[in-house]
């Protein structure tokens, strides 16, 4: 009887894992993915990549190693058609390799609230809505090293890192205080 019963939680116990190691698999995948809020960048990409996503709409250049920051707004005249609707736009980038994506998007009627955003991400990324954390005006889910945060404090804002190189980047920045 002890057997049985040892070999049924033994057997739960199993099953419960498999079921959490296959959900973390499929919304872990988020670096790897593209996304039309997400201006179809990856994490990862190099500058020239990152480039030939907007063609002659956006000149990214970035020669050197190191932390970089590519920055463009919107304000004074109106977004290209590949950036139709944004209204600023940082990709920062560490040794050529991009790892952090933030746009900020003009007031769209497809994104009136900020679970308007976290269920467009969750569709557009192919992960289910339930792993959004919402909390003070800020969703947020993070898979493994990727983080991804959306807000409505103005407008939508959208920010997709890999935290391991926010990380390096931060270290850098301060040694280089001192």
């Amino acid at each position: 009887m002890k057997t049985a019963a040892a070999k049924s939680f033994a057997a739960i116990l199993f099953t419960l894992a498999f079921a959490a190691v296959c959900a973390a698999q499929q919304t872990c995948e988020l670096a790897s993915k593209r996304a039309p809020l997400l201006l179809n960048l990856q994490i990862g990409m190099s500058p020239a990549q990152a480039q030939t996503i907007f063609g002659k709409d956006l000149t990214i250049k970035i020669k050197k190693v190191g932390e970089r920051t590519f920055f463009q707004n919107f304000i004074k005249k109106p977004a290209p058609a590949s950036l139709r609707g944004v209204r600023a736009l940082y990709l920062r980038f560490f040794d050529r390799r991009l790892y952090q994506i933030e746009v900020f998007y003009e007031p769209r009627t497809d994104l009136t609230t900020l679970e308007a955003i976290a269920d467009a991400l969750a569709t557009q990324l192919n992960f289910p809505i339930s792993d959004w954390q919402i909390k003070n005006n800020r969703a947020e889910v993070i898979c493994g090293e990727t983080s991804l945060v959306a807000d409505y404090i103005l407008n939508p804002r959208i920010e997709l890192t890999y935290e391991t190189v926010r990380a390096v980047v931060k270290t850098v920045r301060e040694k280089d205080a001192r």
